[in-house]
């Protein structure tokens, strides 16, 4: 296997030594929180209050969900949001629907400190329940307004360096209006993402205790060229 220096450990999601704590639980780049600060303020004149829903994730979180999710131990559902049964899905019509969702531990741009799951705390009561759903970006949904002028930003290259990686649906994963990325911080780490890499960590590499065998690893590795195509978007 190829090594993995330290840059690849970063962008794989093995080390965060390169993100700085914000607001408590979450760890962000450097040049992304500045960027998310002047963003935020710009927001909050508008009245929207931006937060943060998720920001980094380790390659060990991001495998849990997987794992649970391969084991039907946590919910996977189809394009209108209904959950589906895994025993009446082929592995690979399962890996096909869990990818639709969320991505395999090592490609998610979570593991980089420049992608955010944001909402708008200003519209919503205390005991809102956040599910990171279209229709709470669209329409009546209480995130539309942020959403709109998000996209407004984007559109005219005026949001402070972000952008939306999953802004439309390719036939991979589905869109997702709450995902945003900071561009140069991405571009930092997105050329060191490989199949290469990520095969060896699948099936568990002892130097890295946290990459035990992925569930349903060898069904993925035998597709690794298809899902790679139609699943990681490392673009930015």
């Amino acid at each position: 296997m190829a090594s993995l220096n330290l840059v690849a450990q970063r962008a794989l999601g093995l080390r965060a030594d390169h993100l700085v704590p914000f607001r408590g639980r979450h760890r962000l780049g450097p040049d992304t929180v500045v960027a998310w600060q002047r963003l935020r303020r710009r927001g909050q004149a508008l009245g929207f209050d931006l937060t943060i829903a998720s920001g980094f994730r380790s390659y060990a979180r991001q495998r849990m969900i997987w794992d649970a999710k391969a084991a039907g131990n946590r919910i996977v559902v189809d394009g209108k949001g209904r959950p589906l049964q895994r025993a009446s899905m082929s592995d690979g019509e399962w890996i096909d629907a869990i990818m639709r969702f969320s991505a395999l531990p090592g490609t998610s741009r979570h593991h980089w400190g420049s992608d955010l799951d944001v909402y708008d705390a200003a519209a919503i009561d205390d005991g809102y329940r956040l599910r990171l759903e279209p229709d709470e970006y669209t329409g009546d949904g209480p995130f539309a307004a942020l959403s709109d002028w998000l996209g407004d930003c984007i559109s005219r290259d005026d949001a402070e360096g972000f952008f939306r990686p999953y802004a439309e649906d390719q036939g991979g994963v589905a869109p997702e209006p709450w995902h945003v990325s900071h561009r140069d911080t991405a571009q930092g780490f997105s050329p060191a993402v490989s199949a290469e890499l990520l095969v060896p960590l699948w099936r568990g590499d002892p130097q890295w205790p946290e990459t035990s065998p992925l569930a349903l690893g060898e069904s993925v590795i035998d597709r690794v060229a298809e899902l790679w195509g139609r699943f990681v978007n490392l673009g930015c």
